[in-house]
């Protein structure tokens, strides 16, 4: 029995990992083909003021569906390390399988859900701003490999910098949020053409300013490492707090949850001018 569970212990880490990497692909699937896929042709040669229109045939609960698998990868992604340390087995090995899994849900898919979405919402751009969305995996690779990198060498600040890859993947899931209640207009207020430019301006950022941030030295709050710094954690713990509810207070007031997680990570970014480690721990 403890011979079993201590191989459960070992496995955990890399099921996790695994859960990731796949839930990246199945919302690139469902992007694809499940559940509104079949209904891209609809939109060929549609002029790009029809947008209210054409974002009717999209079907909010199956974007819904989409935004929670993956979502619950992103879960994976945040207790896959935790469980390493706790089985002891947080090795060469978990890094590299980690880095690939992020590359893929936090990379690819953002790329490949703001290509669909820009040709299928907006087909009347032009074919160089409907690929902009290949900028997330552009990004995702550079700030996976540096991070790999540089974690090994001597010397290296502690300093945390750059967005992490998984972040920028949750502004992409903002985005499917606020497509899936922008479906249900009727319910969450996001209708018409106003509705589908907001989706579209959150691609445009999501396309532009998260893959800078990802690969910027940027001083961010880092969300490892606690218990060493008491004063460090305090600070993160009252900021997290304040993410949490700015983010719920844009989410009732725009009536979009999607903003509202959007909005929190943006006031992320913002913690680390603020909240530091001390340099001389």
């Amino acid at each position: 029995m403890y011979f079993r569970t201590m191989q459960a212990r070992k496995v955990l880490p890399n099921v996790l990992t695994m859960g990731n990497l796949i839930s990246g692909v199945l919302v690139i699937i469902g992007l694809v083909v499940w559940p509104f896929g079949a209904e891209m042709n609809e939109f060929h040669g549609a002029d790009i003021s029809e947008m209210g229109a054409l974002a009717q045939h999209w079907k909010g609960s199956g974007m819904l569906m989409l935004a929670i698998i993956w979502a619950f990868g992103q879960l994976c992604d945040l207790f896959d390390g935790l469980a390493a340390r706790w089985a002891k087995v947080d090795g060469a090995m978990g890094v590299q399988l980690d880095s690939m899994a992020d590359l893929v849900s936090s990379g690819v898919t953002p790329a490949v859900a703001g290509i669909i979405f820009l040709h299928t919402w907006a087909p009347a751009l032009p074919s160089a701003i409907k690929f902009l969305p290949l900028t997330m995996v552009l990004a995702a690779a550079w700030r996976l490999a540096r991070f790999n990198v540089e974690t090994n060498q001597p010397g290296h600040a502690k300093e945390f910098s750059g967005l992490p890859a998984p972040a920028g993947a949750l502004w992409w899931i903002g985005i499917l949020l606020i497509g899936a209640q922008y479906q249900h207009g009727g319910s969450f207020g996001l209708y018409g053409t106003g509705g589908v430019m907001v989706v579209m301006s959150s691609i445009l950022i999501g396309s532009t300013l998260i893959p800078l941030l990802m690969i910027s030295r940027i001083p961010l709050m880092d969300m490892k490492g606690w218990k060493g710094d008491p004063n460090y954690d305090r600070k993160r713990i009252i900021w997290l707090a304040l993410m949490v509810i700015v983010g719920i207070i844009v989410a009732i007031s725009s009536r979009a949850w999607g903003l509202g997680l959007q909005a929190a990570l943006l006031l992320y970014v913002l913690g680390g001018k603020f909240i530091r480690p001390a340099l001389n721990h």
